[in-house]
Parts: structure tokens; C-alpha cells; sequence
């Protein structure tokens, strides 16, 4: 079977596997989790255990961090809703010959009934959502821990992962509730006074930089957006994204998902990251149960926020309900 390396265009070389890390006797995960500086892959090796939400929420959990998102943080950030400006956070796409999308097919047909039968068209669209293309949602059954041998998120066998579709943690788990709440836009770009030149890597110190120029925290259960503001020039061979340990600061704050205007992983991955060469990916979702949202278009997002004078909104994401997908694309509706 291809790889998602593959599938992005890259062989995978040269990789190794690495067990499941078992915190030292006596030591705290939590106190790990504070210490450990993570600058390569024997450090991220390190501080895995402290990062994992496995059995967090019980052995059967599938949510991951959509979790933190409760009814009443729902109704708290409909309250945000003030202005009444909607702002659609996906990339628009030729329905054919798009490009970067792989494996695109499709078919239109026209019909031309006599009455009293109705005349118009309807067409067949396919192609793979994952990539650098299309705003898409990652379903927790996407990666799988290192080769797959400790699973997928909260241990669930990878031989759920079947030819009819995953039968755990499928994107229907979270289109069954949806993802509704806070949004909050940390714009790195504005931070810096330009967009990011694709390649770029954003520190804690970056986020935090952001926190304190837009003065606004990132907390629990946010729907968390990061705009590097290079957008579709952020691709597999050279793209902007989350230095791995940002990772900490992820789970820290709670955050319930993730989105930026790329991928949010860094490519090519920084010195001293071989194994681990997509960190954000490779941990936030089999480990911490974080789904990703790649690829969100946060330009009209930055604007308004300007004008609103506020980087928090309310913020609306229906993954759709095709039972064992691995992601689904989506229109995140930002609401002010």
C-alpha cells in the first residue's frame, strides 16, 4: 500500500521505527511534559508519553480533543456573533482539472426530458482529499502511530482500518456532533509584517508573540487557526508550519483543533528531525487525538478581524457523514 509520503509526492527513505516511549519510574509525564526541550527526535521520543490524551477520556473515546468542547462553550461563543459578517475559511476549487489534487475525475451530464419529466444536469465528482489543495478535515484514523505497532489514537488496531472503510475513528465520529465553538486566529504574518516565506518555521514564542499583540489566549477547547500567510504556496517540498515543540503548548492550552493556512507541519522538517519529519501530523493526531484542518484560507479572516478588532469569533465546521472516511472536506463558516 502507498504511502501518505507517497501520496504527497515524496518517497520515504531510510525511516526507522520507534517504540512507544514508558515514562522512568517515579518520574511525572506532566513534569516531563514542562522540562523537555524538544530540538530532535530523541527528545520528541522523550516527551511522548507526556503528550499522549490516550485513555484520557476512556478506553473507547474517539473524539479526542473535541472533548473539551462542551454545550456551554458552544452557547459562550455564540455570544460572539455580533456583527452579524460570515467569513467561508475554505479555498474555492475547480470541481476539474484542479491543480495538486490527485487522482481528480470528473463527469457532468445534461438532461433534456420532455415535460412532464424535468430537464438540468447532475454530475460525478472524485479525488483524493488529503494534500496541499483542498480544505479538509484529518479524521483520527488518518495516521498511525510509527509503522502502525502501537495503532492508531487510544490504541485502536490499525486492522480497523478496512477495505470498506475505518470502523474506528472514521470522520462520521466527529460529523455526528459537528465542530462548533470559539475560533481564534493567531496571524503569525501580521505578527511579522509579512507573509512567511514558505519553509518558515513557528516557535511557541511566535504564538505567544501573537497572544500578546492581539491580546487574546488561546484556551480550551478553541478551534485554534494559524496564519503563516503564504497559503497555496505552501506545499510538500517547501511549506510553513508548527516546529514540533509547539506540541507541548498544543496540548497545554487544550486546544480542540488545529488549522492553519497550509498543512501546519514544517517541509522540509528542521535539522535534527529524521524519523519524526512531520511531527505535527505524526503525533498531534494518533497521540493527542487532535484533528488537523489543512489548508483554510485566512486572508478575508485576517481582514475582519482587523476591522472587528478582535481575533475571536464563532466558528462552524460540519465534517460530512461518509461512515470510515479518513477526512472530509469542509467550508469552516466563521461568524462575527
Amino acid at each position: 500500500m502507498p504511502s501518505r509520503r507517497q501520496f504527497l509526492g515524496a518517497a520515504l527513505s531510510g525511516a526507522t521505527s520507534v517504540a512507544f516511549p514508558v515514562a522512568a519510574s517515579g518520574a511525572s509525564p506532566q513534569a516531563a511534559l514542562a522540562k523537555v526541550a524538544i530540538r530532535n527526535d530523541a527528545d520528541l521520543d522523550r516527551v511522548l508519553p507526556a503528550l499522549s490524551n490516550w485513555g484520557r477520556w476512556g478506553p473507547e473515546d474517539q473524539l479526542g480533543t473535541l472533548n473539551y468542547i462542551t454545550p456551554a462553550m458552544r452557547l459562550s461563543a455564540a455570544k460572539l456573533i455580533r456583527s452579524g459578517h460570515v467569513i467561508p475559511l475554505a479555498r474555492e476549487m475547480p470541481v476539474a482539472k484542479a491543480e495538486g489534487v490527485r487522482k481528480q475525475t470528473y463527469d457532468m451530464f445534461r438532461y433534456l426530458d420532455a415535460q412532464p419529466e424535468e430537464s438540468g444536469c447532475i454530475d460525478a465528482i472524485g479525488m483524493i482529499y488529503h494534500g496541499f489543495a483542498i480544505t479538509h478535515i484529518d479524521a483520527l484514523c488518518h495516521l498511525f502511530t510509527p509503522e502502525g505497532k502501537q495503532g492508531m489514537y487510544n490504541g485502536f488496531p490499525i486492522s480497523a482500518v478496512t477495505p470498506q472503510g475505518a470502523e474506528k475513528l472514521g470522520v462520521e465520529v466527529m460529523g455526528a456532533v459537528g465542530i462548533v465553538g470559539r475560533g481564534v486566529l493567531l496571524d503569525i504574518a501580521a505578527l511579522k509584517g509579512k507573509a512567511l516565506a514558505p519553509g518558515s518555521v513557528i516557535f511557541p514564542t511566535d504564538l505567544e508573540a501573537a497572544e500578546n499583540a492581539q491580546k487574546v489566549r488561546v484556551g480550551e477547547g478553541d478551534i485554534l487557526f494559524i496564519r503563516n500567510g503564504a497559503g497555496p504556496r505552501n506545499v510538500f517540498k517547501l511549506g510553513t508550519g508548527l516546529h514540533a515543540s509547539c506540541l507541548p503548548w498544543l496540548r497545554e492550552r487544550k486546544a480542540a483543533v488545529l488549522s492553519s493556512d497550509s498543512d501546519s507541519d514544517v517541509h522540509p522538517a528542521p535539522p535534527g528531525f529524521q524519523r519524526w519529519s512531520e511531527p505535527i501530523h505524526m503525533v498531534a493526531i494518533p497521540y493527542l487525538g487532535l484533528p488537523i484542518l489543512d489548508n483554510t484560507d485566512l486572508e478575508a479572516l485576517s481582514i475582519r478581524c482587523v476591522q472587528e478588532k478582535r481575533w475571536e469569533f464563532f466558528i462552524s465546521v460540519a465534517p460530512w457523514r461518509f461512515k470510515g472516511a479518513t477526512s472530509s472536506p469542509v467550508n469552516p463558516l466563521a461568524m462575527f
